[in-house]
């Protein structure tokens, strides 16, 4: 299929990536011991990342999107004002597998007929489309005032729609993303797919704050989250169990979750799973085999394997190596 008219910024149709995850450097301690992140230039280098990005609407998953966002319009009756698209996405990394998450901005709070409205567009999301389709629905006045002035949201997780959502997408990580890579979605039949201009005032914070707040963010999920699912997946997969397979998907999520979260912590930028692998690869030169190996299997660009409790323990390793550095 020929491509739309519908790209990226002028000039930049492929997701770029800077050369590796060395550290920035740091100014003086604040409190707890934490250094500020203090931005090099050298990260704003950037090199071409292995997929590109190109938003072309009559392929997934800008095609499944855009369909879905018209559904969106129908069904909350004037009251939805933009849908953007973040995530895997935007990022260039979208998948077979992928779900695509949404940020909707609404004329104003969704009451219990709108969530019944929109509920079962999420919910049959994957019987329709073959993904979950996820969304978090924002006032356009809370969308300008960022995810800390928020108690909770309407969102959809996993193909549940959540009326009080406390997690999910109410982070600073999102909000970078929709400014540095996000994706406009028309709500008419003749409008055209754009990225996000940062400019454009719906999210009048500074990059700077924006940064700030998805590496604390980043930072603590690496913490709280990734440091004991670490653990678990441990317990789930005991050592003497050698013959036992582990599934791509604790493989893959356990190489690749805390690397990206971890490149964040380092550049200031929201990277996808596979340029957190990348990243990775590139400062962790020991870890490089087993993250082709992980990048291959997620692009399908390798045949199905088996992954085994050895696989599994190069994971753990990996994930547990991005905790300490990004924690430190």
């Amino acid at each position: 299929m020929g491509k739309c008219a519908e790209t990226t910024s002028p000039g930049a149709m492929k997701a770029r990536r800077p050369t590796g995850l060395h550290p920035p450097r740091r100014g003086a301690a604040g409190s707890g011991g934490r250094h500020r992140l203090q931005y090099d230039r050298q990260h704003e280098e950037r090199r071409t990342l292995t997929s590109s990005r190109e938003i072309d609407s009559a392929r997934e998953p800008w095609s499944i999107a855009r369909h879905f966002a018209n559904r969106l319009a129908g069904a909350l009756d004037g009251i939805l004002r933009d849908v953007v698209v973040i995530g895997s996405a935007s990022l260039g990394d979208w998948q077979t597998s992928s779900d695509i998450d949404l940020v909707c901005t609404v004329g104003g709070e969704l009451d219990s007929r709108a969530r019944d409205a929109v509920s079962p567009l999420h919910g049959n999301s994957w019987n329709e489309y073959g993904h979950t389709i996820d969304a978090m629905y924002v006032t356009s006045e809370g969308l300008a005032k960022g995810p800390e002035d928020i108690p909770s949201v309407v969102a959809s997780v996993a193909g549940t729609l959540q009326a009080e959502s406390t997690d999910g997408s109410l982070n600073w990580v999102t909000w970078l993303n929709i400014t540095q890579s996000g994706v406009n979605v028309p709500l008419t039949a003749d409008g055209v797919m754009t990225t996000v201009d940062p400019q454009d005032g719906r999210i009048p914070i500074p990059e700077g704050t924006l940064r700030e707040g998805a590496v604390r963010f980043s930072r603590a999920n690496l913490d709280e989250y990734w440091r004991n699912r670490a653990n678990l997946s441990e317990q789930m997969y005991p050592r003497h169990r050698t013959d036992q397979p582990v599934p791509t998907f604790e493989i893959e999520w356990m190489s690749l979750g805390p690397a990206r979260l971890l490149a964040t912590v380092l550049t200031g930028r929201i990277v996808s799973k596979s340029e957190g692998g990348e990243l990775a690869a590139d400062r962790f030169p020991e870890f490089g085999s087993h993250l082709e190996r992980v990048l291959d299997s997620r692009r399908g660009a390798a045949p199905a394997r088996t992954w085994d409790r050895g696989d599994l323990e190069r994971s753990l390793e990996l994930a547990r190596t991005c905790v300490r550095l990004g924690t430190a």
